[in-house]
């Protein structure tokens, strides 16, 4: 009996991409539907309100289209360029990050919700750019 195969950097990325596309779509569409039950969770001390809660929607069509673009390159089949998107995604999280700490908000959701997904998001990307294998260049003509 052999061994099982752990699986590779690379598809260990990819998995990770997914689960992370899947997840923030998710939470996106929460936002657009529940905006209201959503917004305590997100850390900041105070939410908008009347006219101004239409921002709730603008983070819910933020974090769709988030995952969209990660599936989307995903099924390009070109894991290079997943990576490196999947790497520039993680910017989203630590900029949320440091807006909730610079608004007054929760230190441990700032950390502990967007802090951490940026970190996830970081060894996804990583992950998948050690493992992509890259492309031969081609010849000029």
């Amino acid at each position: 009996m052999r061994p099982a195969r752990l699986p590779s950097r690379g598809t260990a990325g990819a998995v990770l991409a997914v689960i992370g596309a899947i997840f923030i779509g998710y939470v996106g569409i929460s936002y657009l539907l529940t905006p209201a039950s959503m917004a305590p969770a997100f850390g900041l001390p105070s939410r908008p309100r009347a006219e101004g809660a239409g921002f709730l929607a603008v983070k819910g069509i933020r974090d769709v289209v988030s995952g969209l673009v990660i599936l989307t390159v995903l099924l390009a089949g070109n894991r290079r360029v997943l990576g490196w998107v999947v790497l520039v995604t993680a910017l989203t999280p630590l900029g949320d990050m440091i807006l909730v700490l610079g608004s007054g908000g929760a230190a441990a959701t700032a950390f502990g919700v967007h802090g951490a997904t940026a970190a996830a998001v970081v060894l996804a990307g990583g992950l998948l750019l050690s493992g992509a294998r890259p492309r031969p260049a081609t010849p000029a003509p």
